[in-house]
């Protein structure tokens, strides 16, 4: 782990700590197919990096037996409270998507919903990933790699001088930025690589539809891929 990653997980926590509240109304969130993505219910299934729980909302109301984690305590409160309206029985609880904290082997599926982008070490996340699986499982990622700004991480950051700066830009600056390998993908073929390298085997992805069908809306994708046996 680079010695900066504390710092560089710390901003990326703080930015999404602050934006809780108004996250689910960004347009760059989709509407996701995900009774057709997963396995029959029930299942034992960890969303990481669950947010305000888009994903483990819909998924324990499939059925489902989920838990959900997330390193920002305001996002996990959120989907708290719309998991006791439902009243559906969701286990959230703090934890790292890179590493999450629980033994090999212990779930039939592993979600996510914008994440793989904001990956501090997606290889090491896609590693741990495929060892929670139990042998047939499967995971299942929703990004659009082009909602993000792929300005390149050696220009200087907007608040150097602090003129025009953003929410965004102040948490995520050129140090953090450089930190995340999948921001500056370009295709999802590189993504699906990525995937098979980490022992994933039928692996593949495919465009779903926005919420708001704008003109300039991110192009999302679900990506999935099944734990069979790593070779070697």
């Amino acid at each position: 782990m680079p010695p900066d990653a504390e710092s560089v997980q710390s901003r990326i926590t703080g930015f999404w700590s602050r934006t809780a509240r108004d996250y689910e109304a960004h347009p760059g969130n989709v509407a996701v197919p995900l009774r057709s993505a997963l396995p029959p219910p029930p299942s034992d299934l960890l969303d990481v990096g669950a947010g305000t729980g888009f994903v483990s909302l819909i998924a324990a109301a499939l059925g489902h037996r989920v838990t959900a984690i997330d390193l920002a305590e305001p996002m996990l409160e959120i989907a708290r409270e719309e998991a006791a309206r439902r009243r559906l029985d969701i286990g959230f609880m703090l934890g790292d998507a890179v590493a999450p904290p629980f033994p090999a082997e212990s779930f039939d599926a592993l979600t996510n919903r914008h994440l793989l982008w904001t990956l501090r070490e997606p290889a090491r996340a896609f590693a741990n990933w495929w060892a929670l699986l139990r042998p047939g499982a499967r995971v299942v990622a929703i990004d659009a790699l082009d909602a993000i700004s792929d300005e390149d991480p050696d220009t200087p950051d907007s608040n150097d001088d602090h003129s025009g700066e953003g929410l965004f830009e102040r948490y995520y600056n050129r140090e953090t930025r450089a930190a995340l390998p999948v921001m500056h993908l370009q295709q999802w073929a590189q993504v699906v690589e990525m995937f098979e390298r980490a022992g994933f085997e039928d692996v593949s992805e495919h465009e779903i539809a926005a919420v708001e069908d704008a003109a300039d809306a991110p192009r999302a994708h679900v990506l999935t891929g099944f734990r069979g046996r790593r070779q070697g």
